[in-house]
């Protein structure tokens, strides 16, 4: 696997677990966004009442699985979204997007991920705007970080930052 320098927007703040009608808007957003800078999503990590295993699959498996559990009210604590390459070796190292919405950790979070050129053609504030639609929005950041050192692994907070040798943090907000 290549290293890759990526820039991750993250969002802190609350997510409700029941609100299964924003988990929606969330995940059909998110196809769109990854699509609308010219990548497929194209697998699925889901976490929820019923999903157990945490393991990802394609969206044409488990897409039909998550809009049932989303039209019977079921909870969900995460929906991550990946557009990997058909030649991926690790998805948690491989992906051209990744997109997650959590609130399984200490910190619920959403969190965009891309890789650093493509990050530069967006528009991060108008991104940043859509994506508070989907939280409680309390604090958040915009930071630079190899695809080796796992963005998802900084934004979680589960390290100190000095484990994080690539780190550049663009801005709070």
């Amino acid at each position: 696997m290549a290293e890759k320098s990526t820039t991750s927007i993250v969002l802190y703040g609350d997510i409700d677990s029941s609100d299964s009608i924003t988990w929606l808007e969330f995940y059909n957003y998110s196809l769109e966004f990854a699509e609308s800078i010219g990548f497929t999503p194209n697998y699925l990590g889901i976490s929820g009442e019923s999903f157990k295993s945490g393991k990802i699959s394609t969206i044409k498996r488990t897409q039909k699985r998550l809009l049932t559990s989303l039209e019977q009210n079921e909870s969900i604590s995460s929906i991550s979204i990946y557009s990997l390459p058909e030649n991926f070796e690790v998805a948690a190292f491989d992906y051209n997007v990744y997109i997650c919405r959590t609130n399984r950790l200490q910190y619920p979070h959403i969190i965009i991920t891309l890789q650093s050129e493509i990050f530069e053609k967006i528009d991060h504030k108008v991104l940043v705007d859509k994506l508070k639609q989907f939280i409680a929005f309390k604090s958040g950041q915009i930071f630079k970080l190899s695809n080796l050192e796992s963005p998802q692994i900084y934004a979680s907070k589960a390290n100190s930052l000095e484990t994080f040798k690539t780190l550049e943090v663009i801005s709070d907000f």
